[in-house]
């Protein structure tokens, strides 16, 4: 399921909900729960379904299967050749290439405007610095994009965050063991980061999901806490004493705000970046989880939500929720 909602919501606004009309819900249909989620430049949103190993463009309530390769029936069947293990997190660059983490393959994956899929960099369990295929990842969850198209990736596996140049050279900007800790480089510590996104001064902001809690990394690879704590919690507050659990996507928003999908806890979490504090604009009812988030240029955010109410039959609608009217 995919939910949008106009940021920054006020506690006075009323939610909207609308598929291609204002009321309507298109139903998203995955074999599994959805993973990545992002928004290209034209406003249109992109899925990912791991299992599946499709990554779906979602137009009018309709989702179209671009990149992967879909089951015998799927219509129409605009894939690439190229098999996409289990794609989680997509990114867009400004030249307007996709790029996806593809965890089971520990690799990140470029996909070009002209739908040419390629390896960009890793293909190998481990972990190791390098050009292409000789840089390793382990399960790599998430990806980001700065102006400079420059990458940044969560390597999960590794509790690293990474850095790719777009020539697909890979170095370590931040983490080492599994650990929570404050620091430069590998003295800052992660333990499973699952989603990250950088702003427009390059700074990075980690969903640090088995800390819960949510980490910036400056340019030259200090590593501070924003907000959260390895205890987990579910309460709004200010930099420590905000409750997350397992949060597993986080976004900038165009106003330089951060957005987390605080998945265990069902909500959608506002950031002030200069203060900490939180506060929930969000909440789910029943067994829906979101998974990952995605900005808009006007404003409004992309919500990746798992939705399970038959384990044997997960679905998923596109909504969109308005904050401000």
């Amino acid at each position: 399921m995919t939910i949008l909602f106009d940021a920054p919501p006020t506690t006075n606004s009323t939610p909207r909900s609308f598929g291609s009309a204002p009321g309507a819900e298109a139903e998203l249909s995955f074999r599994g729960q959805p993973g990545g989620v992002a928004v290209g430049d034209d406003g249109t949103v992109w899925v990912s379904d791991p299992l599946a190993g499709i990554i779906w463009q979602v137009a009018d309530g309709r989702m179209i299967p671009v990149v992967g390769r879909p089951e015998r029936g799927v219509d129409p069947p605009k894939v690439q050749s190229m098999r996409l293990l289990a794609p989680s997190g997509i990114a867009f660059s400004q030249d307007g290439t996709m790029y996806v983490a593809d965890p089971s393959g520990h690799r990140v994956c470029a996909v070009a405007p002209d739908g040419l899929v390629r390896v960009l960099a890793g293909g190998a369990n481990g972990y190791r610095d390098g050009l292409g295929a000789d840089a390793q990842f382990r399960y790599p969850s998430d990806v980001a994009a700065d102006t400079e198209g420059t990458l940044y990736v969560a390597d999960t596996g590794n509790d690293r965050i990474r850095r790719i140049t777009p020539d697909g050279n890979v170095t370590t900007l931040a983490g080492s063991i599994y650990d929570f800790g404050d620091g430069r480089g590998p003295h800052g510590r992660f333990r499973r980061p699952g989603a990250l996104d950088v702003d427009a001064d390059g700074i990075c902001y980690v969903a640090d999901t088995g800390n819960n809690a949510v980490r910036v990394i400056a340019p030259d690879g200090d590593v501070a806490t924003l907000a959260g704590s390895p205890p987990d919690g579910d309460q709004d507050g200010t930099g420590a004493d905000v409750g997350l659990r397992w949060p597993t996507g986080i976004v900038v928003g165009p106003r330089g705000d951060v957005w987390v999908a605080d998945h265990g806890n069902g909500a959608v979490r506002h950031i002030d970046v200069g203060t900490g504090a939180s506060e929930t604009v969000l909440r789910l009812d029943g067994p829906r989880w979101p998974v990952s988030l995605a900005g808009r240029d006007d404003g409004s955010i992309a919500v990746a939500v798992a939705e399970l109410p038959d384990v044997h039959a997960p679905r998923g609608t596109l909504l969109v929720i308005g904050g401000r009217p």
